[in-house]
């Protein structure tokens, strides 16, 4: 199946963009805690938490919904897709790395524990680079001229619903198209 035209997949740069922050950002936080009070830990670690979980989310949407339906639509293509997801793999065995050293962090905060945890999330930033630049230049595109904009759209309304209500305004605050935001908000 092939779009007559290609669909809006400008939602993808929007959470790309979230993504590309998150994690250099958290790292900074969390190396600037030092001697941070045990509540300032246990929220830094929750926000930390709750990065990993929604890249682990974004990643099983695209698995599961937009990566199949490029391969057997597009075979031609099949292998440099394939190629990226498997980038997710990789990626998921360093979201691993982050989960452990903030399981560490937030039961032992320590300078040496917090900076475990913030080189772990600067290792799953360099790597994420390289992975949201592949998947923009290859995957997206292909994506908006080979899928539906309901089968698009359908890769965010499931991970919106994987998202509690309370998390979704610290989880979807970078989204402002009006689709989004109407999504995040039922």
């Amino acid at each position: 199946m092939t779009s007559p035209s290609p669909i809006d997949v400008r939602d993808m740069a929007i959470i790309h963009q979230a993504f590309r922050r998150a994690y250099n950002e958290s790292a900074a936080l969390v190396r600037n805690a030092a001697s941070a009070s045990a509540d300032r830990v246990g929220f830094l670690a929750d926000h930390v938490d709750l990065g990993v979980a929604l890249l682990h989310i974004h990643h099983d949407g695209e698995d599961e919904l937009v990566y199949p339906k490029l391969m057997e639509r597009r075979p031609e293509q099949a292998a440099s897709t394939e190629q990226i997801r498997r980038e997710h793999q990789d990626i998921q065995a360093q979201l691993n790395a982050v989960s452990e050293a903030c399981k560490a962090w937030r039961a032992g905060p320590s300078t040496e524990s917090g900076e475990a945890l913030s080189s772990a999330l600067e290792q799953l930033n360099a790597s994420l680079q390289v992975h949201l630049d592949n998947e923009e230049e290859q995957v997206v595109p292909l994506a908006a001229i080979t899928l539906t904009q309901k089968e698009w759209d359908e890769v965010g309304s499931r991970a919106v619903a994987q998202v509690t209500r309370k998390q979704r305004p610290i989880a979807f605050a970078c989204c402002s198209s009006r689709s989004m935001r109407q999504t995040w908000r039922t």
